[in-house]
């Protein structure tokens, strides 16, 4: 995977993110929505995706696990 890849979300997180000591619940249902990887970055204990859901203009981080590739970028 790349930036630039179409993937499909095959997870629903239930946390955005962490603000404050507390987790956030999620305010979009990403499951089965298609993003764009924008980031590729080294997480906590493997490589996360900072992927866009132009569909909601959000970006969320996600494990290659919880996504398929669509189509690749050139």
């Amino acid at each position: 995977m790349k930036v630039g890849d179409l993937v499909r979300c095959t997870f629903q997180p239930r946390v955005s993110r962490v603000e404050n000591d507390r987790a956030m619940p999620m305010d979009h249902y990403i499951k089965g929505e298609l993003g764009i990887i924008v980031e590729i970055y080294d997480g906590f204990e493997n490589r996360q995706f900072r992927v866009l859901f132009p569909k909601f203009g959000y970006t969320h981080n996600i494990s290659p696990n919880g996504m398929e590739v669509i189509n690749e970028a050139r």
